[in-house]
């Protein structure tokens, strides 16, 4: 199927999809167990970045040359961003209360990573509304997902109940990253296209 006509609601789709499928891949790691690693990443991260860079990121390749190449770096590029987007608040610290500070270095950062991967590898028409939403949807949705991470009462929720308040946030995050690119991106390419019909 040729992905780069969809238009914003499938996309959305698939990005809640994403989403979703993170509960059985947190489920797929516990089963694991805490010390089970595969190469240099935990398998939740490993799974989280496949899902994502195959239904949110790779959808937004351009060009047919060298397409799956484009899908293998965009996937590795997926899984390096979630690694990253852990690990980036405990060098980047916002004396917010509780782990709100933590999600929200972690959402935008996680946003602009994806943004730079995507705008490069798609590659992608980007002004600066693409990467302003980039870092709106990012903190938008690092805020949901520090409330709905929080929600949770780890100790009594119950396989459903965990299912739809942890992953909402996911689904969230990766919603609102999927309609800032997209949004940016046909921004940028309208604005260059007004500035070559100008200067002809």
């Amino acid at each position: 199927m040729d992905t780069r006509q969809l238009s914003l609601v499938p996309r959305l789709a698939l990005a809640a999809l994403s989403g979703a499928l993170t509960f059985p891949a947190i489920r797929l790691d516990s089963a694991l167990g805490a010390e089970t690693y595969a190469l240099l990443f935990p398998w939740w991260i490993i799974l989280h970045g496949l899902v994502f860079g195959l239904l949110v990121m790779a959808p937004f390749i351009t060009i047919d040359r060298h397409r799956l190449p484009r899908v293998i770096v965009l996937v590795v590029a997926s899984i390096l961003i979630y690694d990253s987007a852990i690990k980036i608040p405990d060098l980047i610290e916002l004396n917010l209360p509780g782990d709100l500070g933590d999600f929200l270095v972690a959402g935008i950062s996680g946003a602009l990573l994806v943004a730079t991967a995507v705008r490069f590898v798609a590659p992608l028409t980007a002004g600066l509304a693409y990467w302003c939403l980039a870092f709106l949807a990012g903190a938008i949705g690092g805020f949901i997902f520090a409330m709905t991470f929080n929600a949770c009462d780890w100790d009594r929720c119950d396989s459903t109940g965990w299912l739809a308040v942890y992953t909402s946030g996911w689904i969230a995050w990766q919603g609102l990253v999927c309609a800032a690119l997209f949004i940016g991106s046909r921004q940028g390419s309208e604005s260059l296209a007004g500035y070559g019909a100008r200067t002809r």
